[in-house]
């Protein structure tokens, strides 16, 4: 189709229906001399015959022609799917009003009145060829942008503003298997969502982006059959006409399938390395209690024992076994299994959980973990246990860059005056410091300023993962010998 709209463009042919050879002759030379290709015919008939082999861009006609008048030429010209883009220029000796509104119903573009003259003659059809060469692009530039969408990857759904569709395209039809008569023109979110629960999520979505006029993004698991995706990015974007009060809501439908399968993996491969560090300092706690258990046993199993330290050696076993409890309760807030769907949680408990769990890995190290707080509830919606991962990953590295002769890490949480209400979570840590030339490197998947090769290099990668995920930001400031700073910022619920 593209490939005929070129052609078109590039055709400024005019054919002279004209029953009088002299004037037929004059028109021909007038035209030929100003480059134009000119053809003739001489009455209706013959001239409905030539607009087929000669396929015209305008046609020049008279009113009064034997065997078939200019009148009925244009309607059946104006009539058929393939001749009504054709330009028609009346030329006729009847001028009266009465005569040109006749020839303007029959669906004329133009009316010149003999005598004329050629200047006049070739300026009008200058005109209307320039007024066709800028449909024809107008043409070619919504069938190609039509293509692009109808090719995109994306499922692309466009809502007007009392939620009815407009337009989806086929990658949407085949993305979730609805069939295309389901997909109406003017239906209604309501109705749509009998169709698939998908559209309730993006009825959701575009109420979100009419009350706020902001592009609204959401993740959502599906149920759809296997080879279809089970994640899908959902973005809502509000899309107004320029010039116009008309406002309309755009939804992009991507998936995200294979994207959310790597930052999975990625993220488990990263908690299995924090686990593993973690659990140096957990075992020196565990291995503690286990001395004191296996001890107390030894002195259960002599005959000497007497019922008073007998019961003293139980009550040191059962308060070891409780001490052990309490470390794998610890250590299961970290390596329970996520979730994708969201939660909403308060930030300080999640925060404190995690600083208890990683207080068993710094106290050999002499490392002191502190949070300061101002006691508000800081509620915010996304994933908990992503959360405290992107905890866990700011908190080891802070207290690796301590040196063994000890150090503190400080958590601070306040309140960000922002557009939005807003949760800033500062780690601080006096350790040594990141060179500045590797500052923009940190986040970048494999880097690692770790000398000794304990590092994966995706613990930072991931953390900056997780801060999308909960639609907050990560900033970092740091001078070498002095200390590095994370600030993260998370948007926080309403308190209602």
């Amino acid at each position: 189709m593209l490939q005929k709209l070129v052609e078109r463009q590039t055709l400024n042919r005019i054919l002279i229906i004209e029953d009088e050879p002299d004037i037929s002759d004059f028109l021909y030379e007038t035209l030929t001399l100003s480059g134009y290709e000119v053809a003739q015919a001489y009455d209706g008939v013959e001239g409905l015959d030539k607009i087929a082999q000669f396929k015209p861009n305008m046609v020049l006609l008279d009113i009064m022609m034997p065997r078939l008048n200019g009148l009925e030429v244009c309607r059946r010209i104006r009539a058929s799917e393939n001749m009504r883009t054709i330009r028609v220029i009346f030329i006729s000796a009847k001028g009266s009003l009465e005569e040109k509104l006749e020839g303007f119903q029959a669906g004329a573009s133009d009316f010149i009145v003999k005598p004329f003259s050629s200047s006049e003659l070739l300026a009008r059809i200058e005109a209307h060829l320039r007024i066709d060469t800028l449909a024809r692009d107008l043409e070619l530039s919504e069938t190609r942008y039509r293509q692009l969408i109808e090719h995109s990857p994306d499922g692309i759904l466009l809502f007007s503003d009392d939620k009815k569709l407009l337009f989806a395209n086929s990658r949407l039809r085949s993305m979730i298997s609805i069939k295309s008569d389901s997909l109406d023109t003017g239906s209604t979110l309501k109705q749509l969502g009998e169709i698939s629960p998908l559209f309730k999520e993006v009825a959701s979505l575009v109420k979100k982006v009419q009350e706020t006029r902001l592009i609204v993004t959401r993740t959502v698991g599906t149920n759809f059959q296997r080879h279809q995706p089970s994640v899908l990015e959902i973005r809502g974007i509000p899309s107004e006409l320029p010039g116009s009060k008309v406002s309309m809501v755009q939804v992009v439908l991507r998936d995200v399938t294979e994207k959310h399968n790597m930052d999975k993996l990625l993220s488990r491969t990263e908690k299995i390395n924090s686990l593993g560090i973690l659990t140096a300092g957990i075992a020196h706690e565990i291995n503690n209690p286990l001395t004191g258990i296996s001890n107390a046993i030894q002195m259960l199993q002599k005959d000497s024992v007497s019922a008073a330290k007998r019961q003293e050696m139980l009550e040191l076993i059962l308060a070891n076994i409780g001490r052990i409890t309490r470390i794998i309760d610890d250590l299961r807030v970290f390596s329970r299994q996520e979730r994708l769907d969201a939660d909403r949680f308060e930030l300080i408990p999640a925060i404190e959980e995690t600083l208890k769990l990683l207080r068993y890995q710094s106290e050999s190290k002499h490392v002191e973990m502190q949070l300061q707080h101002d006691g508000r509830k800081y509620r915010i919606e996304g994933s908990k246990s992503q959360f405290q991962q992107l905890m866990v990953n700011l908190l080891l590295n802070a207290a690796q860059s301590i040196d063994s002769h000890g150090g503190t890490v400080k958590v601070e949480l306040t309140q960000a005056q922002l557009p939005v209400p807003s949760a800033q979570i500062k780690v601080i840590d006096n350790g040594c410091g990141i060179p500045e030339e590797q500052l923009e490197q940190i986040f970048d998947p494999f880097f690692t300023t770790k000398r000794d090769w304990h590092g994966t290099g995706l613990g930072l990668a991931v953390s900056h993962r997780i801060v999308q995920l909960l639609k907050g930001t990560i900033a970092v400031s740091s001078k070498v010998s002095q200390g590095t700073t994370f600030t993260l910022t998370l948007p926080m619920l309403s308190e209602s």
